[in-house]
Order: C-alpha cells, then sequence, then structure tokens
C-alpha cells in the first residue's frame, strides 16, 4: 500500500458547508468564526468576568514558573513585551515606540514609551527593559534565556535601550522583542532563584492588562483587570481561570454554565454536542499547534534512520486525521512546517507505505526469524513503550491507532498512558533537553509558536542545548547544526527561504521527529457570556488582544 501526500486545497478535508468558516477563521487572525449550530448572539463586547478551564499543572504564573502553552498565553496578560503580535502575527510597537535596525543587523535601537506603568504604580522605564534582558541570561533554562542568547550587551541613554547582538539575528523581533515579558527591575533585582520564587504580591507585578491576584496552582487562578493600562482598560473586568483533570469535566462544565470558554480545543466529537445547546457554540479554524511522534534517537532502535525511516513510511496520517479529528485537521508534512506557513516546502513527499517499510526493516537486519509476528533486534523482540497523556483524549486515541499500524512491521507497542507531569519528566525533564531524556517513543504537541517562526525549527534539532532547546529527540547532526545557525542569521528572505527548505529535506530524510498532524483550533465557548474573542494567525483565541480596546489593538 502507497500513498503519497501533498498540500491539499480545505475543500478535501472539511465539507463545503464548513470552508468559508475554516477560511474565514483563526488561520486568518481576527474574529475567530463560529462552527454553525444555532445562530447565537454575538456576545458581549465587555464582561465581568470570564471563566477559563485549563488544565494541568501551571504551578506559579510568571516569566520563569509558567508550564504550558496556556500558561505562557496568559503570562501576556500580566506582562507586556516590546513588540506585540497582531492579529496577521506580524510584530508591531508596544512598549517600544519603535524599532531602528542598523545596516549589519547587529544593533537594535528602541525609545521605550513613557506612559507604561507597573501594577504597583512606579514607572516603566528604559532600565528595566535593560535589567530584563540581564536577568534572563543570567537566570535558569528556559524559553527566555534561549531568547537573549544572542545579546552580546544592553545600553540605555535616556528612555532609549539599544540592543547589540553576537550574529545577525533574523528571528530577533519576532522571538525576543515580542516574546519577551519585561520584569520590574525594583522587584525582581532581588529574586536570585526566579524558578523558585512563590506567588506573593510582588511577584505578581508586570505592567499588562491584568494582574494576577490569586494563584492556587492546579485549582484555579484570578487575574484583575488593569484600569491603568496604558492601551486602554481591559474590556474583562476579571478572568478566572480554572484547572480541569480532563477534557470531559472541562466540557461538562461548559454545558453548565460552570465556565465560559475552554482554553484548549474541544474533540471533534464534541462539536455538535455543543454546537446544539443554545448560548454555546465553537470558535474553528486551522492553527499551527503541532502533534508529532517523537523518539529518542540516542536510545536503540531509534538510532537507526533506517527504522525511523520504517516508522515514518507505517504511519498512516489520514487515518489519524479522519478516525481521531474527524477531519478537522492536516495531515502532518515529513518535513515538520505546516503546509499554510510562507516557507513550506511542497515538493516534499510524505509517504504512506507499510510495504517499503517492512522493505526497509529487513534491509537493516531486523527480522522476525521465528515467525511470532514481532521482529527481533540484537536476539531480542522489538518491543517499545509509546508514552501519551492521560488528560488527553485525542492523544491517547492517535497512540493506540499507531500502535496497530506499527505491528504491522514487527514492532511490538505498549502504549503507556501518565499524567502530565510523569510524562513530562521522562520527556522533557526540567523543560531542559541538556537534562537528557527517558523514553522510547512519545505522543507529544508543540504549541502554535513554534511553527509560527522559521526559526524555531532549527531549535528542534540543533545539538547544542542553548540553541537546540526544543530538541527533545537528543537528535545530532552536523548537516543540521549548520542549517540551524543558517536559518537564526540569514535575514534575506528568499535566502532564508531556501535555507529553510534545506532543513526541511534533512528532516524528511533522517527524521528526527514524525509529524503526525496539524489540528483544526476548535474552542468551546458560550457566545452569551463574551463576544471579544480575537484569533492570532495559527494561535487562537487565548491571547492579549481579546482583552484589549479594539481600537487600542496593533
Amino acid at each position: 500500500m502507497k500513498r503519497i501526500y501533498r498540500r491539499r486545497s480545505w475543500s478535501t478535508i472539511v465539507s463545503a458547508t464548513a470552508i468559508a468558516a475554516l477560511l474565514g477563521g483563526c488561520a486568518a487572525g481576527g474574529a475567530p468564526q463560529e462552527s454553525g449550530g444555532p445562530s447565537p448572539d454575538a456576545g458581549a463586547s465587555s464582561a465581568e468576568i470570564v471563566r477559563m478551564a485549563n488544565f494541568g499543572q501551571e504551578g506559579n504564573i510568571t516569566p520563569h514558573t509558567y508550564e504550558t502553552a496556556t500558561g505562557y498565553n496568559l503570562l501576556g496578560l500580566v506582562y507586556d513585551s516590546l513588540l506585540q503580535i497582531d492579529e496577521a502575527g506580524v510584530p508591531q510597537p508596544w512598549l517600544a515606540e519603535e524599532v531602528t535596525t542598523s545596516e549589519d543587523g547587529l544593533t537594535y535601537t528602541m525609545p521605550i514609551r513613557d506612559d507604561a506603568a507597573w501594577h504597583d504604580g512606579e514607572p516603566l522605564t528604559a532600565e528595566d527593559v535593560a535589567f530584563s534582558f540581564t536577568y534572563y541570561q543570567d537566570g535558569p533554562p528556559g524559553r527566555f534565556r534561549t531568547a537573549v542568547s544572542n545579546v552580546e550587551s544592553v545600553a540605555v541613554d535616556g528612555e532609549t535601550v539599544s540592543v547589540q547582538l553576537l550574529e545577525p539575528g533574523a528571528s530577533f523581533e519576532l522571538r525576543t522583542l515580542a516574546e519577551l515579558p519585561i520584569l520590574p527591575e525594583h522587584i525582581w533585582s532581588s529574586i536570585d532563584a526566579p524558578d523558585e520564587a512563590p506567588f506573593d504580591e510582588s511577584t505578581s507585578v508586570g505592567s499588562g492588562p491584568y494582574r494576577l491576584v490569586e494563584s492556587d496552582p492546579g485549582t484555579s487562578y484570578s487575574f484583575q483587570a488593569n484600569p491603568e493600562y496604558f492601551a486602554g482598560a481591559p474590556t474583562v473586568e476579571e478572568i478566572r481561570v480554572i484547572q480541569f483533570a480532563n477534557d470531559a469535566g472541562a466540557v461538562a462544565a461548559l454545558r453548565s454554565g460552570e465556565i465560559d470558554i475552554i482554553t484548549r480545543s474541544v474533540t471533534p466529537e464534541q462539536v455538535p454536542v455543543l454546537n446544539g445547546q443554545q448560548g454555546l457554540s465553537v470558535l474553528e479554524g486551522p492553527e499551527y499547534v503541532t502533534t508529532l511522534l517523537a523518539f529518542d534517537t540516542q536510545r536503540a532502535p531509534f538510532s537507526d534512520v533506517a527504522v525511523r525511516q520504517a516508522i515514518n513510511l507505517a504511519t498512516d496520517r489520514e487515518l489519524l486525521v479522519s478516525d481521531v479529528y474527524l477531519g478537522a485537521a492536516i495531515p502532518g508534512n515529513a518535513g515538520w512546517v505546516h503546509p499554510e506557513s510562507p516557507f513550506y516546502d511542497e515538493s516534499i513527499e510524505t509517504t504512506f507505505d507499510v510495504d517499503a517499510a517492512n522493505a526497509l526493516l529487513d534491509e537493516a537486519g531486523i527480522t522476525d526469524s521465528d515467525g511470532d509476528g514481532v521482529r527481533e533486534l540484537d536476539g531480542e523482540a522489538l518491543e517499545v513503550e509509546l508514552l501519551a497523556v492521560s488528560s488527553n483524549a485525542l492523544r491517547m486515541r492517535i497512540a493506540e491507532l499507531l500502535a496497530a499500524q506499527y505491528a504491522e512491521i514487527g514492532m511490538r507497542v505498549e502504549v503507556a498512558s501518565l499524567d502530565q507531569e510523569a510524562f513530562d519528566q521522562l520527556v522533557w525533564p526540567e523543560y531542559d533537553v541538556a537534562a537528557g531524556r527517558n523514553y522510547d517513543m512519545a505522543v507529544f504537541g508543540w504549541s502554535a509558536p513554534t511553527q509560527a517562526d522559521i526559526g524555531q525549527m532549527g531549535a528542534l534539532v540543533d545539538s547544542d542545548p542553548t540553541l537546540g532547546n526544543l530538541n527533545i529527540t537528543g537528535y545530532r547532526s552536523e548537516e543540521a547544526d549548520a542549517l540551524a545557525a543558517e536559518l537564526r542569521t540569514e535575514s534575506d528572505p528568499e535566502a532564508r527561504r531556501a535555507v529553510a527548505a534545506e532543513l526541511q529535506a534533512l528532516i524528511a530524510e533522517e527524521l528526527p521527529l514524525i509529524t503526525l498532524l496539524y489540528p483544526n483550533g476548535l474552542y468551546g465557548h458560550s457566545s452569551d457570556a463574551y463576544g471579544g474573542w480575537t484569533s492570532i494567525t495559527g494561535q487562537g483565541p487565548i491571547n492579549k488582544l481579546s482583552f484589549i480596546p479594539a481600537d487600542a489593538r496593533p
């Protein structure tokens, strides 16, 4: 059996009645589209409270202790960055009034706005900005230390900040200026271990539209509007985030009126149920969220590229999309990049061919010598463990289907269901790839920003833990390292696109990970409670733009 996947139009994925909603929804930015059901009220443009259902363990929501993709989005309610992503995903001036770049691409000069203040009333200054860069550089490993790893120095002249880079950074505006939460120096300068700082009135001080006023990790969080916010008073007075153990509990709470929106996609089976209830609907559209199969590439048998290639050939992505997502997803591209990305290389073929997969394993000498249906490697049965998070029903179902698919090539797969914390400790301990890993295979997912910035593709494969901070597979390749370096520094658009194409081709050949699919966003919400939801391209409606006045959005 052989099948080749290429980029497809939406009409081949979803019904004609859904095309308009999908094309006008989350992928294009702006107001997300309702997926169907009773014609709902557009929803109020302001509200006293919005209650969100969230999942997993967030810990303390600070730049050093948040734990999930939603936690990162919530962080944006409390803190501001120098630039702010607009609805199209393009960085725009925010705390920085403008950005000027030197001809050599090494110096970024930014005057800081004079009307921003911290939640405790202290003014936000250029000194706070400079402090933030150096504080992250000296801090614990993580997203933001990586974001400033290319910074050589920061200088302040009045209320203007100049950042000097070690080398040109093609993603510096998107990955650093638009992501780095600016910190109040008068608070964090006295905190030596930011990743251990407890929640209190000081560690919750930011400059954003909301202040975190209550934190009970694992249970709930409460954010109170900042009426003095420089972009205008927020449209919702209080945001309460309630933690749930699983999707079923969150959907039940939405249907009973206990919450107003779910922060991650509901299952496709739940869409008609929610659309069928008066006052509820589903915000739907394609997103850059990526579901993948990760390996420990330093552990046998996954250290053998032939095994990884065989697994890729044996992966029926169409089946995963149809059976798990009921068509509400796009099959994964072997080269990683989302088909909607301007960097997508449509010449890369993603093939499903079980016969070819079996032939590869035969050639590698991994055969079934005793005829029991399971191949042997070095005299031992080819038996591996596949991890999945128990609270994510979709990924659990994917794991089960993959186990069945890989049985067709003589690999016995045991699915292990783990809670999020246990899963993370095996796959990405302490969220630091330098800490290693302890797993065979895992159904994993990266949030939308990982696809939104093509430079992040290098972080998936670079063998340097500082640069490859997303390399959870332990993949090592001098060629990948070189291409990742070019992708980080090349600023010419056409040249950068060519480098991205080379790295996609290498990923499709070496397969340090297998991109399974890109799920659509399916956000169940109360259409009566609040109607101000605004989507950022490929990233859904849970973001700062959904809670600031429409005329203040960048």
